[in-house]
């Protein structure tokens, strides 16, 4: 998504906002001042209408905050770190670090956005009800707005396409018959890569002039195949992914490892460590011992973070990632899950133990050079 700004955080969760997020939040109030607001409630100043607009998108980019902080809560409850909620183009979208071990988890986990949408749409509904039911206020049309938006924000939801929360509720369902992970992620992909070009149909249909409920004009068309666009893109990385951890859960820690890299003295420089050294070894990783204790470890990546004419001067100590930064693998333990911890928790390097003793270390350049050599990532 590119750049992204911290505008707030809920529950200890960051929410972000992307750039593009704010061309939706003009479009938002562009078409709900110019176009259905007029057309609901007529003879009004243009100021009303703008105010009514602005007021709609507003609560409207909340609720989908909501929708995506009850898949937060969720997730955490079953302990899986949420990174972040990101605000963008088609909405919004909850950074949860990894997917739930248990169908019965990522069932709860999806369900939750549309069941907090659904929610908040009877919510709205329930004012406008003790409200006198009004259809000629401006609040009322806000209110009744909202209602339906957030409704069909629902029903959108938990149509059955991967990645949609109703494609991880059908990726679910077929995980929990099956009992195969990956075989249920393949099927409820395609689904999702099958209604990308639904979409995409349904919106080049719009430009011949065909009437389609979901689609009004040519912008309604234009935005149809954008999001179409998007949910194929999305489903087709899905099934890139599965594919990749299906390869990678071939290969355990200790077949990838380095085992035995050279220990080093936290206080010599990375000249001496690195010139002459990363041409012949450009992988090169070492343990970098203080006290007669492991203190961290640095890599090729590491030296080269430094730039060189700051070598002489910058020692293995300071360009090091500490010990305490670093988290411990088992030497059985599934490549895919080291790759996902590594991302996690934003590494290059881990430890590999067992009983208490350091068996060796595995970089993240050895795992994606499995999967250069299985033709999964091309050099640049």
């Amino acid at each position: 998504m590119g750049r992204t700004y911290r505008i707030a955080s809920v529950l200890g969760i960051p929410v972000l906002v992307s750039p593009t997020w704010f061309l939706l939040a003009a479009l938002t109030t562009w078409i709900l001042a110019v176009q259905i607001f007029p057309d609901w409630i007529e003879d009004q100043p243009r100021g009303v209408y703008v105010l009514m607009a602005l007021a709609s998108a507003w609560f409207f980019f909340g609720s989908i905050i909501l929708h995506e902080l009850a898949h937060s809560v969720v997730a955490k409850l079953y302990n899986i770190p949420v990174k972040s909620i990101t605000l963008f183009i088609f909405g919004g979208v909850a950074h949860i670090t990894r997917e739930a071990r248990r169908p019965l988890a990522e069932l709860l986990m999806a369900v939750a956005g549309p069941l907090m949408s659904a929610l908040l749409g009877g919510i709205f509904f329930g004012v406008w009800f003790l409200a006198g039911s009004n259809t000629h206020r401006p609040i009322d049309a806000v209110i009744v707005w909202l209602a339906f938006t957030n409704i069909g924000l629902a029903l959108f939801n938990l149509i059955p396409a991967f990645p949609m929360d109703g494609g991880r509720v059908f990726r679910s369902l077929l995980w929990l018959l099956t009992g195969n992970y990956h075989r249920a992620t393949q099927i409820a992909a395609w689904s999702g890569r099958g209604f990308g070009w639904v979409l995409m149909a349904a919106g080049a249909v719009s430009f011949t002039g065909v009437d389609i409920y979901v689609a009004d004009g040519y912008l309604g068309g234009f935005w149809l195949i954008l999001i179409g666009l998007f949910l194929e893109n999305a489903a087709r990385q899905g099934i890139f992914q599965n594919r990749v951890v299906r390869k990678l859960q071939t290969y355990q820690a200790s077949e990838l490892m380095q085992r035995n890299p050279p220990v080093v003295d936290a206080g010599m420089s990375l000249a001496s460590l690195a010139r002459g050294v990363l041409d012949l070894n450009p992988r090169v990783c070492y343990f970098v011992a203080e006290h007669g204790r492991l203190a961290g470890i640095l890599s090729s990546f590491q030296i080269r973070s430094v730039h060189e004419a700051l070598w002489d001067s910058t020692t293995a100590g300071q360009a090091m990632i500490p010990s305490a930064r670093l988290r411990a693998v088992g030497p059985d333990r599934p490549a895919s899950d080291v790759l996902l911890e590594m991302e996690t928790d934003e590494l290059t390097h881990m430890p590999v133990v067992e009983g208490g003793q350091v068996l060796g270390v595995i970089g993240r350049d050895r795992i994606l050079n499995v999967l250069l050599q299985a033709g999964y990532l091309r050099t640049a």
